[in-house]
């Protein structure tokens, strides 16, 4: 405030050559108030003629608020955005510019593809975002799975921590992969035409195999290359590291299982004669459900481990040394945190009616 006069001093609009409303209301009055322009100029910072201006356009219009604006009219309308989104939606891997190519084919006036990616943001919600891997999942494995979390709702947390969760994984050496972006909204991260399907793959690399339950880390095994049969496992896995867990499970709590998914060298005939000889007692577990084994996140953070390490590995055996190391180094706390999860992962897959999850 000016101690001489009184004056008010409003700032302009952040970011804008345009006065506020505030400012235009203190400049009439101090006008109408009989204040010389050219001072309401000097102190409020702006040119005479800006002065002029404000003062006789209140004078003509009798308030100095801002007048409604039309802007520019969209070049398309709500039949074209609508064309737009169906484009969109036949195939969500479509870059922007094939997107617009299609859009243009069926509109009177071509419109850029900037103008296709405004409106598809605005009017349409969407923006590109990298796909989500999940595992095929048909229409058969998606009854399996809905049926899995339907009989698995009512388990409690002591019913979850019984559980030894077993797998095995692929580990490689400096592997990249390459991501996909498709067009979605948010919360369609998990719709299956959102999706990048994966496979199992063929791939030779080196195998290991872990395990891990409620507040222990189990032991983690380099499986050999070339001995993948089913007498190869019980070898290997089932009558060694597992069953020695699982006895140290059991002398703990009565009641123990061992999870496995469905491979083939699990489903064996010398497989199952193992675990009824040793009345090992197993949990059914659905086909193509990564979600519902927590392991598949101790995987991931094994490797994030691996790729951080100052020196990396430059070959298997290194790499082998590597993975014992990392693994030791998981937390027992993360461990815990994922089979927490497991009444949440259920409950994602009985509400997904057995489509993928989030996890």
């Amino acid at each position: 405030m000016d101690p001489a006069n009184g004056l008010v001093l409003m700032p302009r609009s952040p970011g804008s050559r345009e006065t506020t409303p505030q400012l235009r209301e203190v400049i009439c009055q101090q006008a109408t108030a009989g204040l010389p322009l050219s001072e309401i100029a000097l102190y409020c910072s702006l040119s005479l003629r800006t002065i002029q201006a404000i003062v006789k356009r209140a004078t003509d219009r009798g308030h100095w608020e801002n007048i409604p604006r039309s802007g520019r009219p969209t070049k398309l309308d709500d039949r074209a955005i609508s064309r737009l989104n169906y484009i969109v939606l036949r195939d969500r891997r479509q870059s922007l510019r094939d997107i617009t190519e299609s859009l243009n084919t069926s509109i009177p006036s071509p419109v850029t593809s900037r103008t296709v990616r405004t409106v598809l943001k605005v009017d349409l919600g969407m923006s590109k975002y990298m796909a989500a891997k999940k595992p095929f999942v048909n229409t058969k494995q998606q009854a399996k799975r809905f049926q899995w979390a339907k009989d698995h709702l009512r388990w409690i947390m002591e019913d979850w921590q019984r559980v030894i969760w077993t797998d095995k994984s692929s580990v490689e050496i400096g592997k990249e992969s390459r991501q996909c972006r498709v067009w979605r909204r948010k919360g369609e991260r998990y719709h299956p035409s959102c999706l990048v399907p994966t496979f199992k793959s063929g791939r030779q690399s080196l195998m290991v195999w872990g395990c891990i339950a409620y507040g222990k880390r189990g032991p983690l095994i380099r499986l050999p290359p070339g001995r993948q049969k089913a007498t190869d496992y019980v070898e290997l896995v089932l009558a060694g590291p597992l069953m020695d867990f699982y006895v140290e499970m059991k002398e703990e709590m009565e009641d123990v299982r061992v999870m496995e998914d469905g491979a083939p060298v699990h489903r064996a005939k010398v497989s199952q004669a193992f675990r009824k000889n040793n009345s090992m007692t197993v949990m059914p577990h659905p086909p193509q459900s990564p979600d519902l084994n927590p392991i598949e996140h101790i995987w991931k953070q094994l490797k994030v481990l691996v790729n951080q390490r100052h020196t990396r590995p430059q070959n298997l055996d290194q790499l082998w040394i590597a993975l014992q190391e990392e693994w030791l180094n998981i937390s027992i706390d993360f461990i815990n945190s994922l089979i927490d999860s497991m009444p949440r992962r259920a409950l994602a897959v009985h509400s997904a009616k057995g489509k993928a999850t989030k996890y």
